[in-house]
């Protein structure tokens, strides 16, 4: 790959790799060892590592004026034009970076200044986690040898694409050579390409980079030299584990140019377990609960005991235990000695405030070097954390939650649901957060009387709404969609009538991204706890389903009615839960934690009402005032603990198996929508 001086190839090699994940530059390494140059020398002989920036760490601050952190949809479908739009688009809707994305771009700036600064005239920039294929050197020597008939040898390019994706309906690009062609726009991914020293310049001067820096340089392409071999030959590695996190991709389901129901998965690593931690008053350890969680640990956590059988397992060490990680359990702290014990592969953490002067040594027998004392001044938490598990912290940021303290649990089961209703479980998610059901597990209920309505409290903010006209300080009418959803929200969609019922309606139409519109209505407030209570009545149309729901994103959580057409007698009841604090990006699984509730009526039939009661250690659920179902934390999962928006909606589903199949010929329909009213303590505008 390096020619004679006049003819000069790629001089310098730099691999983009973190700190934390040494194994994948042995690898990489180990690929290039085998990859001779026109010299017979090894690749890896070129090589330099560069340490990448690690979004799990990196100082937010740092490079602030490098880094716009925020892009438009409209940069988005420049990149990747669209043929199918709906016909409603803002297309300067504003889409923000996540974390990954900001250290992968300033991961590049740095690499790029590297070879500015530098003697190199060419350099092959790749991230850690490619491979290269075996025709490599020889087809980079073709490409070269292309280039160079072509274009002036003084300046052969600015940067020439080794790796690359063409969006979905094919990069724009024009042919120089047979296997050469100048990009206009059109590619993605950025893992593998040579560039000048002249181009990285040029780069740098075009900062700030606005958006993935992949994007963002498709709409540098008019201005610089951008080359592309016809071959990808690097290629992103399948045996790796993707850490990235794509910001666009909500924006691109919402506008309806996504619609895969697929589920995202979370992937557990391998986790040293049992995990036990203690601590001091203040010394963080409900937030040390949630970033075990963020790993993917099931952490009991904040009690004074276990329920009797989780005791009984964790003691005897018999059957499997539900938890594998204990945080802040009053039962733990009286018998570590013996859990030490019984557990060699477990591991002890000591949190401890920085004002306490707490003595360790009585907490440590017979743990040796299996503990770590983690203070609530630590800045880096999450790195002294996961290197003391042999771990990987997630690309989000530390917890910092309220603690909660050690809370009394009932020994005692009580009763979830009136008499006369029946219970169908139907398929969940497998995620850490989500316990199996089954061997009678009812989740840990708190040893607290049941608490009075926020309805009828005089601490409660209450909004209400009739719908004689829309209150837009209150609602907006959604105008986007989401996978699984056949329409698109349109608020022509929700009839406003005086003295009438709202109707919610969903029509057969082109939409040109759907063939149906539907209608929904959202708060522009988040709640955190409340009751959440509307009075409707769903249409018997089978396909259709009618949402009264709690909601939010990163990390998703959601509290659901669902009424389907498929099943006028009952409600689907539906919580999602996923780990984090604000921002952090756990959205996975897409099934959630449903049942099926049989009413024993028809809900199509005439009004009712139906409710919510969302405290921080229950969920509840009423029709007509009547409880009928109840879920304390681990039943099957944790409460949802961060705020959400309402939603009132009403759309056609994909799934035939939820809702039914749809006819045409049932259409329009209409959910009525009478009232709904509002009662919390918390909201954030």
């Amino acid at each position: 790959m390096n020619g004679d001086n006049s003819q000069k190839r790629i001089e310098q090699i730099y691999v983009i790799n973190l700190d934390r994940q040494p194994q994948r530059w042995k690898q990489t390494i180990q690929e290039l060892s085998n990859i001779l140059d026109s010299n017979d020398k090894p690749l890896s002989d070129l090589t330099t590592r560069i340490s990448a920036i690690d979004a799990s760490q990196f100082d937010k601050s740092m490079d602030i004026d490098v880094v716009n952190r925020t892009y438009t949809l409209g940069d988005q479908l420049f990149v990747e034009p669209r043929q199918t739009l709906p016909s409603q688009l803002d297309l300067d809707k504003q889409i923000e970076m996540t974390e990954q994305e900001i250290a992968v771009a300033q991961s590049h700036i740095k690499t790029w200044r590297k070879i500015a600064n530098g003697n190199d005239k060419y350099a092959l920039v790749l991230e850690d986690d490619v491979g290269i294929r075996l025709n490599f050197a020889n087809y980079v020597d073709q490409i070269w040898q292309q280039i160079c008939s072509y274009q002036d040898k003084s300046s052969l390019f600015d940067i020439l694409y080794l790796s690359y994706k063409e969006v979905e309906n094919g990069a724009e690009k024009h042919p120089i050579t047979k296997d050469v062609f100048k990009l206009f726009r059109g590619l993605w991914f950025l893992s593998g390409y040579v560039i000048s020293k002249k181009g990285a310049k040029k780069l740098l001067d075009f900062l700030p980079i606005c958006g993935p820096v992949d994007l963002w340089i498709n709409h540098k392409f008019n201005e610089i030299t951008a080359l592309t071999a016809s071959e990808s030959v690097i290629f992103q590695r399948m045996d790796q584990n993707s850490e990235n996190s794509y910001s666009v991709l909500p924006a691109l389901s919402e506008i309806g140019v996504l619609n895969n129901e697929a589920p995202s998965l979370f992937q557990a690593p391998s986790l040293v377990k049992p995990i036990f931690a203690i601590g001091t008053k203040n010394s963080g350890l409900t937030s040390l609960s949630m970033a075990l969680s963020m790993l993917g640990y099931r952490c009991c956590s904040d009690l004074d005991d276990l329920p009797n059988e989780e005791k009984n397992k964790l003691i005897s060490k018999g059957k499997p235990r539900i938890f594998d990680a204990y945080v802040n359990i009053g039962f733990v702290e009286k018998y570590l000695s013996k859990l030490s014990k019984l557990y060699p592969e477990a591991k002890l953490i000591i949190a401890i405030d920085s004002g306490s002067n707490i003595d360790i040594s009585k907490y440590i027998d017979g743990w040796s070097e299996r503990f770590l004392v983690l203070p609530s001044t630590e800045q880096r938490k999450w790195k002294l954390l996961c290197e003391f598990l042999g771990t990987v912290p997630p690309a989000s940021p530390y917890p910092s939650l309220p603690e909660k303290g050690k809370r009394m649990i009932s020994q005692h089961n009580r009763k979830r649901s009136k008499k006369n209703s029946s219970v169908q479980k139907l398929k969940s998610d497998s995620l850490p957060w989500i316990v199996s059901s089954k061997n009678g597990w009812n989740g840990i209920p708190l040893n607290t009387e049941l608490k009075s309505s926020f309805a009828t409290s005089k601490n409660s903010i209450r909004i209400s709404s009739n719908f004689d006209q829309l209150d837009k300080s209150t609602w907006f009418l959604r105008e986007d969609t989401f996978p699984g959803n056949l329409a698109l929200f349109k608020p022509s969609n929700i009839y406003l009538n005086n003295d009438a019922p709202t109707e919610i309606y969903v029509r057969q139409e082109n939409m040109k991204v759907r063939n149906y519109s539907s209608g929904a209505l959202t708060t522009h407030t988040e709640f955190l706890f409340g009751r959440f209570e509307a009075i409707l009545k769903p249409p018997k149309t089978t396909g259709l389903i009618t949402g009264l729901f709690l909601h939010r994103n990163s990390p998703r959580q959601e509290v659901d009615i669902e009424f389907l057409g498929k099943y006028p007698q009952k409600l689907l009841l539906n919580v999602f839960y996923n780990p984090g604090d604000e921002g952090a990006r756990f959205d996975y699984g897409y099934r959630g934690t449903p049942i099926l509730v049989n009413l024993g009526f028809d809900v199509t039939n005439d009004f009712h009402s139906y409710a919510i009661e969302w405290e921080p250690d229950e969920l509840r659920w009423f029709v007509d005032d009547q409880l009928i179902h109840r879920r304390v934390n681990w039943n099957p999962t944790p409460i949802p603990h961060l705020p959400m928006k309402f939603h009132v909606n009403h759309w056609p589903s994909k799934s035939r198996e939820l809702a039914g199949k749809l006819s045409n010929k049932s259409l329009p329909s209409s959910t009525l929508l009478k009232s709904v009213e509002l009662a919390t303590s918390q909201m954030n505008c």
